[in-house]
Order: structure tokens, then sequence, then C-alpha cells
């Protein structure tokens, strides 16, 4: 049921680590799974293409690896309500990590973000990769959750654990001091088979501080109980529209590769499920560019050129027969008289059921 979304602690850590970074949060303030009254509700789940924006977002400030490092640095214990006590109660951490690794879904979207735990007795491993993204957001948050995992192991233990190796899927940074300082190792490598934290079997098998005797019982009972009652925010097609405007703002002409990437799932699997929703990538991508031309050609003062660029038309005769074909009018008559014409004709923003 929470597939496509993530907690709401994600979303308050991202918004901070925006600020933290000297960038302006409230350019997300428009989005409906970021509202003041979603943020303040433990319950609720923003999209997982909100998320994908922030963390594209993050980006763009060029902090290299430190931007996963950072993100870590904010997720003080508690940042992720009971997933952050299942980590750091239990007997050992071999214990309550793969306890808490069983219930990512508190944290993160169950459909992109995989991970496990391994020990034989002499190392104790954590792996974890998430899914479809943007090579450079894949990058971000597998580092993050790297990082994230050692600052509740450390927290777990009360021990300054150094692990032995850290393995990373991605290739070799320009710089990686940031990492380095982070896990208090040069023992890194890179374009590995797997993201893996590895720590000694001494480290993994310590009592934990904070261990109280049945205490992982109730906690996994509060577990399923946020699980069951959790809210997503935005059902498929509202973030499938969602994803789709992004797209369509960033890039100009929205590709299926792009916006299934957004979504976090195949293209055949986006295609899959508009059929699914009574609609087709077709249909879609003919409503948006609807709405988008009419909002372009009365509210701005773009050259008809420049907007059939934006909505992804080969050339303005293009757009000119689909807006004579949507509304009855060419373009210039639209901006010409806005008030008088092209309401009455429009269609809905999308055909999917549930999308408003």
């Amino acid at each position: 049921m929470n597939e496509g979304s993530n907690s709401v602690g994600m979303a308050r850590m991202l918004l901070r680590a925006l600020s933290h970074a000297g960038m302006d949060p409230s350019r997300f303030a428009h989005l409906p799974d970021l509202q003041p009254d979603v943020l303040v509700d433990d319950l609720a789940r923003p999209s997982t293409p909100t998320l994908a924006s922030m963390w594209e977002q993050l980006i763009t400030h060029d902090l290299g690896t430190a931007i996963g490092v950072n993100a870590a640095s904010l997720a003080p214990l508690g940042t992720y309500g009971v997933w952050d006590y299942l980590f750091t109660s239990g007997g050992n951490l071999i214990e309550s990590a793969t306890r808490a690794l069983d219930y990512v879904e508190l944290v993160g979207d169950p459909t992109t973000e995989w991970s496990e735990t391994v020990e034989d007795g002499r190392l104790f491993v954590i792996r974890h990769h998430t899914g479809f993204a943007a090579p450079d957001v894949v990058q971000a948050i597998e580092i993050f959750a790297q990082v994230l995992w050692l600052r509740r192991a450390r927290e777990a233990t009360g021990r300054p654990i150094v692990p032995i190796r850290v393995t990373f899927r991605h290739r070799p940074p320009r710089e990686h001091a940031h990492l380095v300082e982070a896990f208090g190792t040069r023992n890194i490598d890179y374009e590995a088979d797997a993201n893996s934290l590895i720590v000694l079997d001494d480290d993994a098998r310590a009592p934990l501080p904070m261990s109280q005797p049945g205490i992982e019982h109730v906690l996994v009972r509060h577990a399923n109980q946020v699980l069951a009652s959790s809210r997503p925010i935005l059902d498929w097609p509202g973030m499938f529209r969602l994803a789709l405007d992004t797209v369509l703002a960033e890039d100009g002409a929205p590709t299926l590769e792009r916006v299934a990437q957004r979504l976090a799932i195949s293209p055949r699997t986006l295609q899959r499920r508009l059929g699914e929703n009574g609609t087709s990538w077709r249909e879609e991508i003919e409503s948006v560019r609807q709405a988008q031309a009419l909002k372009l050609i009365r509210g701005t003062d773009l050259p008809m050129q420049a907007i059939a660029a934006r909505l992804g038309y080969s050339d303005v005769r293009a757009m000119r027969r689909a807006v004579h074909r949507w509304h009855g009018h060419p373009p210039h008559t639209l901006r010409a008289q806005p008030s008088a014409i092209g309401g009455a004709r429009t269609s809905s923003a999308s055909g999917m059921p549930g999308s408003g």
C-alpha cells in the first residue's frame, strides 16, 4: 500500500538539507505532498517523484560526494521514528540491524529500496541499493544510506565503529575526502558488485546499551501498526501527473523513459500501469500539452516558436494544428482574446480516475 511513497521524516530531512546547502526549500512548497499539514503528520507519506526532485536539487549545489554525507549528518536518532529504534534496540547489532532492514519500508519506497545483512562469524555486512533514478541521484542516495547505516550502528553500540571495508557500485568520484572522513577509513572500493558496509563480528555482536528485554517485540508491533496506518498522499495517477509535469518543466519534451525513471519504475511497467488506469502514454502527452499550451499562450509573452519548442513540437505549424484541433482557434487568436474563447473546449488535464 506504500508503493511509490516514502516516510515524511525523509521529506523533512531533505528540506533541512536544502536549507543547510543555502538553497530555498520553498520552491517545493506548491507540491501537494509537501504541504504544512502533510509535513507535521508522522503517518503521511510523500511521493517518490517529489523526493527525487529534492535530491536532484541538492545535486545542483555541486557538493559531489558530500551530498549524501551531509544529508546523513542531518538525520539524528529519532528522525525516522520507530525505524531508528528498531536499529538501535536489540540484543546486538546483528539482530537489530537485520530487523530494521526488514522494515525499510518505514523509511523509503518499498519498490525501490533493497537491503540485506550477511554474517559469517567473522564479518557482518550490510548491503543496499536503490532503484530506478538518474545515476547521480542513485549515487547520492546510496552514499547517504551507507553513512546513515554506520551512524546508527555507532549510536546503537556506543562504539566508534570503523568499517574494515566499504564498497560502492558507482565509479570513483573525483575526490572522496568526505567519504574517508565519514567512514573513518580509506578502504573504500568503487565499481563493486554491490554497495556494502563491512564491520568486524566483535563490533556486531557487542551488547547494545539501549537494549531492554522484550523491547524488540514492542517495537515490531508498533512498526506494523505504523505501516498499516500510513497514508500515501498521492495515488498512482497523481504521482504520474506530478512526474510528467516535473519532467515537462525540466526538459520541455518529456519521454516515456524519463517519466518512468522519475516514478522509479521501468518504461514497460509505466505503459502497463497507464493501461490499467484506462489511458495511454500518447493520450497523457496530448492532454498535458493541451493544458501547457493554453497556459503558455495566455499567460506569457513567449514567442510561438519558443512555446512550440517547450512543448516538444518540431515546429510552430505542428503546434498550431494541435491548438486548433483542441480549441477551434489558432494560438494567436487565443492570445488576443483569452477570456472569450478557448475555455469551453478544453478537456480535463488527465483521463485517469482519481487525477482530479
